[in-house]
Parts: C-alpha cells; sequence; structure tokens
C-alpha cells in the first residue's frame, strides 16, 4: 500500500473506537493521548476501558457495530476479531468519507496507523506499508533503545529557546543556521549524563550569539529547570 505519511491533529475531535478487547483498548490509549474524545462500540470491555469509561474519559456504547455510530466521527478504527464486521465498518466509513484503519487488515483501510515511539511531543513513526507490522514492531523496539527518556526534557529545552529567539528576532536570516548550531552541540549527551553546570555553560555561549546577557540567564534557568524535571534536583546556574 502507497501511503501519504501525517500527523494529524486530534485535539477534541470525536473518533470511534469499535471492539472493546485488547487490541482496542491499545488504540483507545493512543488516542486519548493525541487528546481525542472517543467512543467505544463493544458489547464487552476490557478492565481498563471499563475504568475509562466510569471516570467519562471516553463514551461506552454497549452494543455491535451500526453505521448509524458513524454520524458525526472524524475517523474510525475497527479492532474486532469478526471478520464480517470488520468489512461492514470499513464499507460504511468509506461510504461517507471517513478514514478508516481496520487492524491487520490493509485492503480494508483507508490510513494505516504506524509504530510509533513518544517522548514527551517528540513522535518518531515507523511504517511499513502495511506489508510487515513485524517488521515495524522490531524497528520500534531497536528505536525506543536510542530515543531515551531524556528526548523529553531535551525537545523541552529546545522549544522554549526556539520560542524566546523568535520572539525577540523572528525576522532575522541567520536564525535557522543558530538553530543548526543548537541541535549539534553536545546538549543532549550533557542532559544523559546529567552533568547541568556544564549543559548551563554550553547553553550561555551558543545564546551569547542571538539573546543579551539579561535574557540568557533567565532562558538557561529556565532550561535548567525542565532538566531538572523528574530527578528530584535543583542545580545552581
Amino acid at each position: 500500500m502507497k501511503v501519504y505519511p501525517a500527523f494529524l491533529a486530534l485535539e477534541g475531535r470525536p473518533c470511534l473506537v469499535v471492539g472493546g478487547g485488547a487490541v482496542g483498548e491499545r488504540k483507545v490509549l493512543d488516542l486519548l493521548a493525541a487528546g481525542a474524545a472517543v467512543t467505544v462500540v463493544s458489547p464487552e470491555l476490557t478492565p481498563r476501558l471499563q475504568e475509562l469509561a466510569a471516570a467519562g474519559r471516553i463514551r461506552h456504547l454497549a452494543t455491535i457495530f451500526s453505521p448509524n455510530h458513524l454520524e458525526g466521527m472524524f475517523l474510525v478504527i475497527g479492532a474486532t476479531d469478526d471478520e464480517a464486521t470488520n468489512r461492514q465498518i470499513s464499507a460504511a466509513a468509506q461510504a461517507k468519507k471517513i478514514p478508516v484503519n481496520i487492524v491487520d487488515a490493509p485492503a480494508l483501510c483507508t490510513f494505516i496507523v504506524p509504530a510509533t515511539i513518544r517522548r514527551g511531543e517528540l513522535t518518531v513513526a515507523i511504517g511499513t506499508g502495511g506489508r510487515s507490522p513485524a517488521l515495524a514492531k522490531k524497528l520500534r523496539q531497536e528505536l525506543a533503545d536510542y530515543f531515551g527518556p531524556e528526548y523529553i526534557n531535551y525537545l523541552n529545552i529546545l522549544g522554549t529557546i526556539r520560542d524566546m529567539v523568535l520572539a525577540r528576532r523572528r525576522d532575522q536570516p541567520d536564525n535557522a543556521a543558530f538553530f543548526r548550531r543548537l541541535v549539534a552541540s553536545n546538549l543532549l549527551e550533557l542532559l544523559r549524563q546529567r552533568r547541568l553546570e556544564t549543559l548551563a555553560q554550553c547553553l550561555r555561549d551558543l545564546l551569547q550569539e542571538v539573546l543579551p546577557p539579561s535574557e540568557i540567564q533567565a532562558l538557561v534557568q529556565e532550561a535548567v529547570r525542565q532538566a531538572t524535571a523528574g530527578m528530584g534536583e535543583e542545580v545552581e546556574v
């Protein structure tokens, strides 16, 4: 299957999952992580989905699938173990021009859900066009070791710096070159090693190219605060 890779903005959008088993649970959790408003159609739910329904995190319709359940939906995921039901879901969704994914049935899909690695706002997606989900899973496991939890704080620091630099000098032609130098620096390795005083000095050296001293210290303090988030450490910089 030839596909066009994209990241969908699902915040607040109504999404339907048909199937309340283990596979459906995984799909629901992924959609919730993206901020979607999730409805689950299934006579039964896993204990985790029952908890989410009881807490009002998802809407549960304890029935079998009907095309009427598609009304107002932004996308649909079929996660049942019944082939006839999955075909019905796919046909009904496509008739209404609603994007549909049927788990492990690429021929019934209009979009493929990639294997993903999430580190805060960093998302790494791996797709094989439906040819080998097993390979996508293997690659995800390998890349998960490379993209460790330090990437959460690393991306937060990069984003904070970018926001401040652009707020002060948005139209400067050398901004792009500065951001490239920033990601080419050893900030990530310093985070991994928790060498926070050295990280602070590295930031000062980089930021003196683009910001006045009065703003650098405040930004460095905020970056180190983000770097220590979850570590239970305080470092004077």
